[in-house]
């Protein structure tokens, strides 16, 4: 196998870890991914279609590629040549708001400014996205800033003409040209001015005449400087402005309709999404043939009381519960995930390597069947896994890639979550995380060993579902689907599944027979009722002691009217434990992960930013950005690493709390 080879078939593989890593203007990448993407929920033609949209998933189950597909079928459609599954001249807009710095910049308590940068960030997205199609309109400087006035005095002319203009461009197509912008001229004026004057006066009285004199003299001298540039001056602009553009356009272009792809919404705080939801609710149900498809991770997005699910956004599911229902059986379902993995790699490689799993894989059936356990609809995971049994195939000289290679990458992205969820406990999620779960991967071990039979499987009722809620995050768990229930029990559970990688390192086995899973003993309930103290509707604060790990409630702390800040036996600072609700927590999703990903590291690990980006599926600036804020709070540390040329990222050791500190 040459280095060519080689290099294209890593390539393939990276294409499941990340999709923007491509860039919008590359458009031999963009036409490259709609030959390999698998549309295994059918959603692109839903996406392309009229109506507003909500799309949820785990990270990295697909939504960015979906809009991406999106978008490139919307540029389909504008060519004849072509059949495409949206109508005629469909527009796609896409922005990314974890690329909108601006956002986190605004006043918590000035919504008009707010709304202003986020609909600035739109235009310029707009703006990009029609010169990404048509390079022509280079040539027509300051055109989407007459377009996008809010003046009164150039909306009836101006604004007029130049939409006149960008509809011809568009409708014509015009060769690539580049924009031209004039200099900036400074002019200087000097005037100098001055005045003489007198006066002379006699009166005549009974005491005598009296006369009198004035002369005055006043000289000034002036520079006056006249600058000419030119430059666009933004209004605030609002949605009311965008939607009303855009109808424009649609009007004079014959567009059939417009869509804003929204993607990354979980990336902000929940401030954030409070304030965002509000101009959600500008734009959905407009008349202007805008449709709006947001993209948001399972369990952590808020829309606020104002919007609501399936009446104004249509919710598509991307996660594997949604999945195994419209399967129907759980056995259906494996069956569909096994050619789900078989469909994702044979495209890529195929694409990138000209290759078929035969001339890759010693037995590309068995892979399919421990990819697909193992990824459970999440084709990060099947990215991760593989690119590392392809390493190992490398260095061991081996032409094609043996199962052993396979379990090797399984339990590599296996670690990688555990990883991150071990380095986000006590940190970024609560540190009771680690105890429930060690609570139920113990209780399997030990249901393991009274039968031989497999313990991949267990069930909780719903009230313990949000016990679960970071396990599933992290990927250690997957839930299965809800309202099942046992063989003794009519009571309405919900499966999961432990993580493949996790069944083959504690020999818990791993089988999806009905007559087995729905046993009694699975029922895990009684192994979370310890946790349900952490989980009680109270409003009292709680803390907690990160050395002996004690919980206290707020009112067990006051001694002599004073509340306690370090904990009685240890004297070590108590912290709170934050609310289960979402949207306590001060880190997105994306940088719980982050977070865990680094603490999880040793200084000797070398972690480099772009394999944390990898890991948990985000930028390698928003790593890089991030870890020096974390680095500023103590919790992590940076170093330069002179072997490697970079920073690397790990773990801050921190000293032990001095006991004989004196507190009161």
């Amino acid at each position: 196998m040459d280095n060519d080879l080689q290099n294209n078939i890593e390539e393939a593989f990276n294409s499941m870890l990340r999709t923007d890593y491509i860039p919008l203007r590359d458009t031999s990448k963009l036409e490259r991914l709609s030959r390999y993407y698998v549309d295994y929920f059918g959603y692109v033609r839903q996406i392309v279609g009229e109506s507003d949209q909500l799309v949820v998933g785990r990270r990295g189950t697909g939504k960015t590629t979906l809009f991406y597909r999106a978008l490139i079928e919307c540029i389909h459609s504008w060519n004849p040549s072509i059949q495409s599954k949206a109508k005629p001249k469909t527009l796609a807009i896409y922005i990314d708001l974890s690329k909108c710095h601006t956002l986190t910049d605004t006043s918590p308590n000035d919504f008009v400014e707010f709304e202003h940068v986020f609909v600035s960030e739109l235009v310029d997205s707009i703006r990009e996205e029609l010169l990404r199609n048509w390079p022509s309109l280079n040539q027509e400087p300051g055109i989407f800033e007459r377009i996008f006035s809010r003046e009164e005095t150039k909306r009836k002319k101006d604004s007029s003409d130049a939409l006149e203009k960008l509809s011809a461009i568009i409708t014509s197509g015009i060769p690539r040209t580049n924009e031209e912008t004039s200099p900036r001229k400074i002019r200087k004026k000097d005037t100098e001015s001055s005045s003489q004057g007198s006066q002379a006066g006699a009166v005549i009285n009974e005491n005598g005449p009296t006369i009198s004199a004035k002369l005055s003299e006043s000289a000034s001298s002036q520079s006056e400087y006249e600058i000419e540039i030119t430059s666009s001056v933004r209004s605030r602009l609002s949605i009311a402005d965008v939607l009303r553009v855009l109808g424009n356009l649609r009007d004079a272009c014959n567009i059939s309709h417009v869509i804003v792809l929204v993607d990354e919404f979980s990336s902000l705080s929940s401030d954030l999404q409070r304030r965002f939801s509000t101009l959600l609710r500008k734009m959905l149900g407009n008349h202007s043939g805008v449709y709006l498809k947001i993209s948001a991770i399972t369990d952590n997005y808020s829309l606020g009381s104002s919007i609501i699910l399936q009446r104004d956004l249509f919710q598509l599911s991307m996660d594997l519960d949604a999945f195994v229902e419209r399967s129907g059986t759980l056995n259906t379902a494996m069956d569909g995930l096994c050619d789900l993995s078989k469909d994702l790699v044979v495209a890529r490689i195929k694409e990138y390597a000209e290759m078929v799993p035969d001339d890759l894989f010693e037995d590309p059936k068995e892979s399919w069947i421990e990819l697909s356990r193992s990824a459970m609809g999440v084709p990060r995971t099947i990215g991760i896994a593989l690119k590392q049994a392809f390493y190992r195939c490398l260095q061991s000289g081996r032409p094609r890639v043996r199962m052993s290679d396979i379990e090797y990458g399984i339990k590599y992205a296996t670690k990688a979550y555990q990883d991150q969820f071990f380095g986000a406990c006590g940190v970024a999620i609560p540190s009771y995380c680690e105890n429930i779960w060690n609570a139920i991967v113990d209780r399997a071990i030990e249901e393991r060993s009274k039968v031989n039979a497999p313990c991949s499987h267990f069930m909780v009722l719903p009230k313990n579902e949000e016990k679960l809620r970071f396990l599933n995050m992290f990927f250690l768990v997957h839930l299965i689907t809800k309202g099942r229930t046992t063989k003794k029990e009519k009571l309405s559970r919900s499966l999961y599944a432990f993580d493949y990688g996790i069944c083959l390192e504690n020999n818990l086995g791993y089988g999806t027979d009905k007559n087995t899973i729905r046993q009694q003993r699975f029922a895990y309930d009684n192994s979370l009722t310890e946790f349900d103290q952490y989980f009680a509707k109270t409003e009292e604060k709680k803390f907690q002691c990160p050395l002996c790990n004690r919980t206290y409630k707020e009112s067990d702390l006051y001694l002599a009217g004073q509340l306690l800040t370090f904990c009685p036996k240890d004297k070590a600072d108590l912290v709170e434990i934050p609310s289960t609700g979402y949207g306590n927590s001060k880190f997105t999703e994306e940088e719980m992960k982050i977070v865990g990903a680094i603490r999880s590291s040793q200084e000797e690990d070398k972690l480099l930013a772009r394999q944390v980006a990898d890991d948990v599926g985000c930028y390698v600036q928003k790593v890089a950005k991030f870890g020096e804020k974390l680095e500023r709070e103590h919790l992590i540390q940076r170093k330069l690493a002179e072997d490697v040329g970079r920073n690397i990222y790990f773990k801050k050791e921190h000293a032990q709390p001095d006991a004989k500190s004196d507190r009161t």
